[in-house]
């Protein structure tokens, strides 16, 4: 290998990473900025998973001191630490595991005096993540939060217990990478140098070996044109009576004069992919229900100067379809692999990128039209090709995530869905520590303490709800949780710490889907749920 194709250090660090998100999704993690507001085992747990991958860099908000129940169960403290402060003691180990990465702490004052005194910039963070912050302090930041329009994560463990919950205002997500793709063809309506490309192959004029090489895609094409002619039809073949007359045109043209007695005996590799892709390749070609609801929405349609780029770029896509692309959006430009000859297949793929090429060309000139109308062509955004391009790749699944904001949750008290059950549960929790200032089963003086805490949670949960009986699932849920006293449990930490990195690095690089809105993970099934809250 020359030293000119040699990968560099960071790609030799990154490469697993690299292939999931590429070298633009690494590039926004690393100039990303978060924040985490609680260092106990969760959160340390959280920062772990995103220092190591190389997310930019991060400040603590924590101005508890290291206790001994913190070396029970957070790796990034030490017992030679105790009493000391805990945001400091965490940023130095964390910053340790990546030099890349820049960790600064915030230990005076703690974060309800922040939040008290309003001078603090929140801004400057990509996304705040919050670790078993109580819930009045969270509900504060919270609605602080939701009007900056900066995402927040809320995560918590409470012994088997552990939550994940979103509050985003308004996410984009760019490259979905959706596990299974239908390949933008378009054999209903061929692109023209397709079309001219299959009509320059005639299967009579074919030698043995083209034959044996000929492209499914193509076979497929020259199969739909001659069934609509003999048929006198302009669409493709629905029903299974129709299918069946497809499918014996196509063997037909699977018979070639060149091959000799033992050839026929023998199955055709690329014929026999041409039959086992008609469901994915003769379809009909139309718009994703997700593009036509962006292109529907109000932030599309009424474009201004504050408007975010993501509208201007889903504008230029809506004119582009509703003028050179007579109603579909740009060519992907990508052929998936099949049985041919390397020339064959390369000339296919310079078939559709050349059109992919063109279509992205044209949304690139409305992009910048529509930036110039609205006074937002700056030297910044010049060179937006390569941002089109992604956009144009991944039309069909573009998304856009608004979650709700946080708010007063005890219309969900009488919800019966069995993890939404501890949730609820955590909940009342909250309230109990709102009313004793400690959790249930927390700091227990003697065995008597813990039937009473059980007795007061219970009499909350009865206070909350309209129901007048406590079902037996409920009951027992309360006394487990009772039993937790919000104790830290490591493995438990580092599940949610790992899930929830993950969600963060997803609304940092705009790939893949985040969860919407709340992740349950209840340990004690090893099982998790998803609840739109």
């Amino acid at each position: 290998m020359s030293k000119s194709s040699a990968p560099d250090k960071k790609q030799i660090q990154y490469d697993r990473q690299l292939r999931l998100w590429g070298d633009h999704g690494q590039n926004a993690l690393e100039s990303a900025r978060v924040c985490l507001i609680g260092a106990n085992t969760l959160g340390t747990e959280i920062l772990k998973a995103l220092v190591l991958p190389g997310l930019g860099s991060f400040t603590i908000i924590d101005h508890q001191l290291v206790t001994l129940a913190d070396c029970g169960s957070n790796f990034f403290v030490h017992p030679s630490k105790i009493d000391e402060s805990r945001a400091r003691i965490t940023c130095e180990f964390l910053t340790q595991l990546n030099p890349d990465v820049h960790g600064t702490y915030i230990d005076k004052p703690s974060i309800d005096d922040l939040l008290k005194q309003n001078t603090f910039n929140f801004s400057q963070f990509n996304i705040v993540i919050t670790a078993n912050l109580p819930m009045q302090t969270l509900s504060i930041l919270a609605n602080h939060l939701w009007t900056l329009k900066i995402p927040l994560i809320i995560a918590r463990t409470y012994g088997f217990i552990g939550t994940i919950r979103l509050q985003v205002f308004e996410h984009y997500v760019i490259e979905a990478h959706p596990d299974d793709t239908i390949p933008d063809l378009r054999l209903d309506r061929p692109l023209i140098t397709f079309s001219n490309y299959c009509n320059s192959i005639h299967f009579d004029c074919l030698t043995r070996e083209e034959h044996l090489h000929l492209p499914s895609l193509v076979i497929l094409f020259k199969t739909l044109q001659q069934w609509q002619k003999q048929y006198n039809r302009n669409d493709l073949p629905c029903t299974r009576i129709e299918k069946d007359e497809f499918k014996k045109i196509l063997e037909k043209f699977s018979h070639h004069s060149a091959y000799d007695i033992h050839d026929h005996n023998k199955s055709l590799e690329n014929f026999d992919e041409a039959k086992r892709t008609i469901p994915s390749r003769l379809i009909k070609t139309n718009l994703s229900s997700t593009i036509k609801e962006l292109f529907q929405d109000q932030s599309c349609l009424e474009l201004t100067n504050q408007t975010e780029i993501f509208w201007f770029i889903i504008h230029a896509l809506k004119l582009f379809t509703e003028n050179e692309g007579q109603g579909l959006l740009p060519v992907r430009g990508e052929v998936p692999d099949m049985i041919t000859n390397t020339n064959s297949y390369v000339k296919l793929v310079e078939i559709y990128q050349e059109q992919a090429k063109k279509d992205c060309e044209i949304v690139h000139n409305y992009l910048c039209d529509l930036l110039k109308k609205y006074n937002r062509l700056s030297n910044h955004n010049l060179n937006l090709h390569h941002l089109v391009q992604i956009y144009c790749k991944n039309a069909s699944f573009l998304k856009v995530l608004r979650t709700t904001a946080i708010k007063n949750e005890d219309d969900l008290i009488d919800k019966t869905e069995s993890d939404l059950s501890w949730y609820i549960g955590l909940h009342l929790c909250d309230i109990f520590y709102e009313k004793f200032h400690r959790y249930p089963g927390e700091c227990l003086l003697d065995e008597k303490q813990f039937d009473i805490d059980l007795d007061d949670l219970k009499q909350i949960s009865k206070q909350q709800s309209s129901k007048n009986i406590m079902s037996n699932n409920k009951q027992d849920i309360l006394e487990e949780l009772c039993r937790y006293g919000a104790s830290e449990l490591h493995s438990i930490a580092a599940f949610i710490g790992g899930c929830c990195a993950q969600e963060i690095i997803k609304l940092i690089t705009h790939q893949y889907v985040p969860v919407d809105n709340t992740l349950i993970y209840n340990g004690i099934q090893q099982a998790t749920s998803v609840f739109k809250l």
